[in-house]
């Protein structure tokens, strides 16, 4: 007789022998017992979880010569029967191979006819999501309103793919993957029993790469036994995987940003063969339980992880010094890469940039230290305008003081905001503004250089008819700070000391209704300044503090101009 392999010897032939899936069994065994089961049947879930088997328990239980029962007899001629898949009045169909409207249509016909043996007749339909449209379509008023002897169970991995129209004529089932603990449990009492002598370290590892299929870990066992292997290590080997302490030692390497002996590593796996795409992804695991490990207590470490106590008090000793936030960067920069590297034609050299990314961490700025950064930028800010504020102050006493000892009367600043003038009177002080602009530029400068030079962005000034007086500004980002209304106040503020009565200027951006264009002076003044635009922003103490916080360099400038969404990059 051939070899029978484990994933058909294993295989549960009663609801008490499946695993993992008690939310699906008990149901169905209660259905059984009040004689209440749906006559039609979804399954849904991954792939190896039980979905086909636990369809055929359900066939041998309605069909058993002692039931309908919650569980089979296994032991009579029926049982046997659908047991070895030679029983005429359950057919299992392949969706896949069997998918047109014609193999329905003769399912159809089929399926009016009496049982031959059995007490009901079953149709068990696998990957039924392959079927096409008109196949589903035709199958819809059978399926709705089938016989009293027939039964539909539909198994598939993609229930997405099936029709609404024929989803609503089921009762659903979802299969779950199973964890790792039971399926290692699993894999441990099967061991057992067939003397095989592997360890729970190798039978934890299957249950790892299984990905909760209980017919892949069988699979992978039977492959593990057909190699000779005994230990962890030649179970390591068996599946062409890189061992636990290999990827653990990568880990330590990467988030020590030691990038010799990361490199040496991914060498050392690449010669011995080992899929590097599947070393990655072990990596990646392994992180994350790591960042696990680092958040929660030993006990919930336990639950969802796949490392024991032990192990896992030894990590988090070994990897105390490590900050939780590289570790969620080296997961970040590990998960990003990951497509690029499946596709990859040369996934050495992928891997090996992700593994000199990781290393890089600590050369670049975490967020922490940025949001730091920026607080200390913005408190280094408010101090120097309290500064200003405090020197123009203390320089405005010191020039009343001057006036009062040159005989004149010194602007009272509450007389001056309250007084009202006349129409006449702020005509002639808004004229002399005009006139005497530029010595007030050279005022302003001389009070705060930095104001100064955002009042440069102003590129002419004219009189108003109501006395108010009206600046058109440069349309970069000084004319910007120019028009907010905090700089304004200031220009407004400085003018009315400089002048000794109250000053109404305005500055705006937006030519529209304006009574005058930009001129170019004889020395060219616009000019220059749209030219000197891109160096006094470089040269600004705000902007040369940051690159002393940040180690910063500025590699270019962008002018924005709000009005036309223009920008000029040098």
């Amino acid at each position: 007789m051939s070899y029978l392999v484990l994933a058909r010897k294993w295989r549960p032939q009663s609801f008490d022998e499946v695993i993992g899936q008690g939310h699906i069994t008990r149901t169905l065994q209660n259905a059984l017992s009040s004689n209440k089961v749906a006559h039609a049947l979804l399954f849904s879930g991954p792939r190896g979880v039980g979905k086909t088997s636990v369809a055929r328990i359900v066939a041998k239980a309605l069909n058993c010569t002692q039931g309908p029962a919650p569980n089979p007899c296994n032991s009579c001629q029926i049982c046997k029967e659908i047991t070895s898949g030679s029983c005429v009045d359950v057919n299992e169909i392949d969706g896949a191979s069997n998918r047109g409207i014609d193999e329905i249509r003769q399912l159809r016909d089929e399926i009016r006819f009496q049982p031959v043996l059995c007490r009901f007749r079953i149709y068990i339909i696998d990957e039924v999501h392959m079927l096409t449209n008109e196949a589903f379509n035709a199958l819809l008023k059978t399926l709705e309103e089938p016989p009293a002897h027939a039964y539909f169970i539909f198994a598939t991995t993609e229930p997405r793919k099936i029709p609404e129209t024929i989803h609503s004529r089921c009762q659903h089932y979802e299969f779950r993957r199973l964890s790792e603990s039971v399926l290692t449990e699993h894999l441990d009492r099967i061991v057992a029993k067939e003397n095989l002598g592997l360890s729970h370290d190798a039978t934890s590892l299957l249950a790892y790469q299984a990905q909760g299929s209980v017919r892949d870990s069988l699979s992978l066992l039977d492959q593990v036994v057909a190699y000779g292997a005994r230990d962890y290590q030649e179970v390591c080997q068996a599946l062409g995987v890189a061992g636990l302490s290999t990827i653990e030692a990568l880990a330590e390497a990467l988030l020590r940003s030691d990038t010799e002996k990361a490199l040496a590593l991914i060498h050392d796996v690449y010669e011995m063969g080992i899929d590097l795409q599947r070393l990655a992804k072990d990596l990646l695991h392994f992180l994350r339980d790591l960042a696990v490990i680092k958040k929660v207590d030993p006990k919930t470490g336990i639950t969802i992880t796949r490392f024991s106590k032990e192990r896992i008090s030894r990590l988090a000793e070994s990897f105390s010094e490590i900050p939780f936030s590289i570790v969620i960067q080296a997961m970040e920069i590990l998960a990003s890469g990951l497509d690029d590297l499946y596709r990859s034609l040369t996934p050495r050299i992928n891997l090996e940039i992700l593994a000199m990314r990781i290393c890089s961490i600590t050369d670049f700025a975490s967020m922490d230290e940025l949001l730091e950064g920026i607080g200390k930028l913005l408190r280094i800010y408010e101090e120097t305008d309290d500064q200003r504020g405090k020197s123009a102050r203390i320089n405005k006493n010191k020039e009343q003081k001057t006036d009062s000892h040159l005989g004149k009367e010194p602007a009272d600043e509450d007389t001056v905001s309250e007084a009202a003038p006349s129409k006449e009177d702020s005509q002639t002080s808004a004229e002399e503004v005009v006139k005497r602009w530029p010595e007030f530029v050279e005022f302003v400068k001389g009070k705060s250089p930095g104001l100064g030079s955002v009042l440069d962005a102003c590129l002419k000034v004219e009189c108003l008819e109501n006395g108010q007086i009206r600046g058109l500004c440069a349309e970069d980002v000084r004319g910007e700070m120019l028009c907010s209304q905090e700089k304004s106040s200031q220009i407004a503020g400085l003018a009315s000391t400089y002048f000794n009565h109250p000053v109404n200027i305005k500055f705006v951006m937006d030519e529209k209704g304006c009574t005058f264009k930009p001129q170019k002076g004889k020395n060219g003044a616009s000019s220059n300044r749209q030219k000197n635009s891109r160096q006094e922003l470089i040269n600004n103490p705000l902007v040369q503090e940051a690159i002393n916080i940040f180690q910063a360099r500025i590699s270019n400038v962008t002018l924005y101009n709000r009005r036309n969404n223009k920008k000029t990059r040098s």
